[in-house]
């Protein structure tokens, strides 16, 4: 019947009862489901080829066209989206210069998953209306609005943004185009500008439950908490349901301690959504966070039910060893608490151990490449990006010529450097480095970065030989403009970018750095040799970095056994072994300064152990692992 209905609706559009194909309308048919397998589908391929060549043998262009725009809205709105692309892209082969089909087609492409195809119609949908002057001017605002909707599927969002702006811009009253930008900016972790745009979208349209879970989003990154719960409770006010705005006031509830409540915003999203299994996973640590152990075991293994993911395996054999810990109370390591040591009583053996603020450190910068996943980047791409894709000069407010580029502009750059990522994992990417490095150097929020000093920062943790890493910094330095035309670089420029390597990968030490001037900056240069005495610099420079390759090479080891003595978990990377009471930290617990007040000392002694093949040839003994059977 289903299928009947079709065929006489497509009929009946090609007689005559189109209708204007410019406006979008919502389907009506949603829900139906084509099984293209079976008699009715088969029917319905047969029946639109005969429609086809009727649109094809019309008696003009025109009515060709509009035939084929017929058929593929009746398809596209009966959920047949690659069979509506079919006719919306034999529309575009009549009538190139028409919007309506290209932004069909781009619809289309979308729906099915195509990402870029989809930009590529949007994009020539919006070559075509700017070119029809004000016959299109109605559909701009919703191709703008598509073009960063496909850009986001492609993990595109600063790219986005410019998009979702350019729509509200022309309409102001676009509350969803301003919902998208504030979620595309908060998604860039720009949130100030996030906050305004999604502001402006919940006055325009007050029930706008999306914009106000968004908006409490936003808030709680600034820290504004209380406002974000009060933000997040509206939302769900407006929509009981609301899965995303009851998990983030969950995850809202447990950064504040708030256990008991954070579960009942767990409990109410599995309400709706039973298969959620971070939802699960997280409702087992808010009831272990509120020490209602039993109840948070039994939530864990929910979770395992629903994915059998390792982490939770680690969760579950961890909580055993905890409450195992808590019932012998025999004291010792097992039964004691922990306490934070000041830093001068952390004292190391030789210089071969790593200084707990020096690991502290590179440890931060590890956690950034992780997320960035710019350890997973061959340096070498950089220079390829350099000597392949020149940049045209712009002059900065001093009138320095420089290589700079628009963020989105970057954006397509990392996105060929990250080729490898998925959108999702990309967009991540971006938000971080627009967090950490972009947001120092576009200080003034101009929007344009120097794209030379970019890749000098990028280079020290991309992955390549550590000496590599550091020729293709000194590389980009001097294929900025300021360094152009010989084989080395002014020493300020040296000086300066040194300084931004430690403000951006060290802020604890750098932002203050930043003003300050060591020695005097005069126009003389540097050769590279020179450049890495500065870059290695103990004290104003990045030797920061060999811990950090340190870091790279060994964080999967593990070292048989042995497990850290204060957060019981097997050590993986170096050990820290303490040479009187023999106790042992993992990198984590010993760049804290944590220890188990069982083990009581003046001061502390330490020496590294990088594998357990060196700890064997030091005779080296730690807390072995329990077994599964004591846990």
């Amino acid at each position: 019947m289903g299928n009947l209905k079709l065929i006489t609706s497509m009929r009946f559009l090609m007689l005559g009862g189109q209708g204007n194909w410019g406006h979008q309308r919502r389907s009506r048919k949603r829900g139906c489901f084509w099984e293209e397998s079976g008699n009715d589908y088969a029917a319905l391929v047969r029946e639109l080829g005969g429609l086809r060549s009727r649109a094809d043998g019309a008696r003009s262009r025109e009515e060709a066209f509009d035939g084929h725009m017929a058929i593929g809205r009746v398809l596209y709105d009966h959920q047949l989206f690659k069979e509506a692309l079919v006719s919306f892209k034999r529309a575009c082969e009549l009538q190139p210069v028409d919007v309506r089909p290209h932004f069909r087609a781009g619809n289309s492409f979308y729906v099915l998953g195509r990402y870029k195809e989809a930009k590529e119609e949007f994009l020539l949908a919006l070559e075509a209306a700017e070119a029809g002057g004000n016959q299109w001017g109605y559909l701009l605002p919703q191709i703008y609005v598509n073009l960063g909707i496909a850009l986001e599927g492609e993990g595109m969002v600063l790219s986005a943004c410019e998009y979702y702006r350019e729509a509200a811009i022309l309409c102001p009253t676009h509350f969803r185009a301003l919902k998208l930008l504030g979620s595309a900016l908060f998604g860039v972790g720009e949130y100030k500008a996030a906050v305004k745009a999604l502001e402006e979208a919940i006055f325009i349209k007050p029930d706008y439950a999306d914009a106000h879970c968004d908006l409490a989003s936003a808030l709680h990154a600034m820290a504004e908490d209380e406002k974000a719960i009060e933000v997040f409770q509206k939302a769900i006010d407006l929509k009981p349901g609301h899965v995303d705005a009851l998990y983030n006031l969950g995850g809202l509830y447990m950064d504040l301690g708030r256990f008991q409540r954070a579960s009942e915003m767990y409990t109410r999203v599995l309400a709706v959504w039973p298969n959620h299994w971070r939802a699960q996973l997280n409702k087992a640590v808010s009831l272990l966070g509120a020490g209602e152990t039993e109840e948070a075991k039994k939530a864990l293994k929910e979770a395992l039910k629903l994915t059998n993911r390792v982490e939770l395996h680690d969760a579950i054999s961890h909580l055993k060893q905890i409450q195992k810990k808590k019932v012998k109370g025999n004291g010792g390591a097992n039964g004691e608490g922990v306490v934070i040591v000041e830093p001068s009583k952390f004292k190391t053996v030789n210089e071969k151990t790593t200084l707990r603020q020096d690991l502290a450190n590179a440890l931060q910068i590890r956690m950034f490449q992780r997320i960035t996943r710019l350890s997973r980047c061959d340096v070498e791409l950089l220079k390829k990006e350099m000597s392949e894709h020149d940049v045209p000069l712009s002059y900065s407010g001093g009138g320095v010529p420089e290589k700079s580029i628009r963020k989105p502009n970057l954006e397509e750059i990392l996105r060929r450097l990250l080729n490898f990522l998925k959108p999702e994992t990309f967009q991540g990417a971006v938000k971080a480095i627009n967090e950490r490095i972009l947001s120092i150097l576009d200080e003034t929020g101009s929007g344009r970065v120097d794209l030379g000093m970019i890749y000098a920062i990028l280079a020290p943790i991309c992955s390549g030989n550590p000496d590599k890493r550091k020729r293709v910094a000194f590389d980009a330095l001097l294929w900025r403009p300021v360094n152009e035309g010989g084989s080395q670089i002014k020493r300020a420029d040296a000086v300066h970018y040194i300084k931004l390597l430690r403000a951006i990968y060290i802020p604890s030490h750098g932002v203050s750095e930043m003003l300050e001037v060591h020695g005097e900056e005069d126009s003389s240069t540097v050769s590279f040799k020179e450049f890495l005495v500065m870059f290695d610099d103990p004290d104003w420079g990045f030797s920061i970095m060999s811990t950090l390759v340190k870091l790279e090479s060994g964080d999967r080891n593990r070292h048989g056994n042995c497990v850290c003595s204060v957060c019981r978990y097997p050590v993986i990377g170096s050990r820290f072994k303490e040479i009187k009471s023999h106790f042992s930290l993992c990198n984590q617990c010993y760049s804290e300064g944590k220890v188990s007040s069982a083990f009581k000392q003046d001061e502390y002694k330490f020496k590294e152990y990088g594998s357990e093949a060196e700890a064997m040839k030091d005779k080296c003994t730690c807390l072995p692992l329990q077994s599964r059977n004591d846990r």
